[in-house]
């Protein structure tokens, strides 16, 4: 959500009960029911019979529904994106600790010291000399 923004969503479609009068109206409204409560209400059922009796107007709020809609998914699509690659970054990451490791065994099993290992293995710069040492701690 934005800085500033409150959002307040509403379920017209189950019951009012125990809630204000305006909420009641609000919900009855909303489910295109008429509402008689005070004039905010009668100002808003005119205004939506005068759009819904525009063609024009409705055209614009179904095109602007429609833009919506699509940059909505589009956000969405984008979020996958960004989301896939730094998975994949982090399996490519987590790939070449694993090398390194059995690098480092292999070494270690062709008659390498542990030091002589981890020597080896810092000079391919597969990855950072702290990843290496957490390994090396490993095997001391």
């Amino acid at each position: 959500m934005q800085e500033g923004v409150k959002k307040i969503i509403i379920n017209s479609q189950v019951s009012a009960e125990g809630q204000s009068e305006d909420l009641k109206a609000l919900a009855k409204l909303m489910n295109n029911e008429p509402v008689n409560l005070n004039k905010h209400f009668d100002y808003a059922q005119r205004r939506i019979k005068e759009i819904n009796e525009d063609p024009e107007t409705r055209e614009k709020i179904m095109l602007y529904e429609t833009r919506m809609l699509e940059r909505e998914q589009a956000a969405a699509k984008i979020a996958g994106k960004v989301a896939y690659a730094e998975g994949r970054k982090d399996g490519v990451e987590q790939g070449k600790v694993d090398s390194a490791k059995v690098i480092l065994e292999n070494q270690m099993d062709n008659g390498s010291t542990l030091e002589q290992a981890t020597e080896f293995v810092r000079n391919l710069k597969l990855i950072p000399n702290e990843e290496l040492e957490k390994i090396v701690a490993m095997y001391k």
